[in-house]
């Protein structure tokens, strides 16, 4: 399973951190910052 992260899911605050820092939000509205996999146990 993944779990991905957008530019929407962070706060005014961190999104204002990320454009101080790289200066753009390059496409983190459309494409996600991050993907967190979760592996999944079989259940038995």
């Amino acid at each position: 399973m993944t779990i991905e992260i957008y530019w929407n899911d962070l706060t005014e605050e961190k999104q204002q951190e990320l454009l101080n820092l790289l200066g753009d939000n390059r496409n983190w509205d459309v494409f996600p910052i991050a993907e967190i996999e979760i592996e999944e146990e079989d259940a038995e």
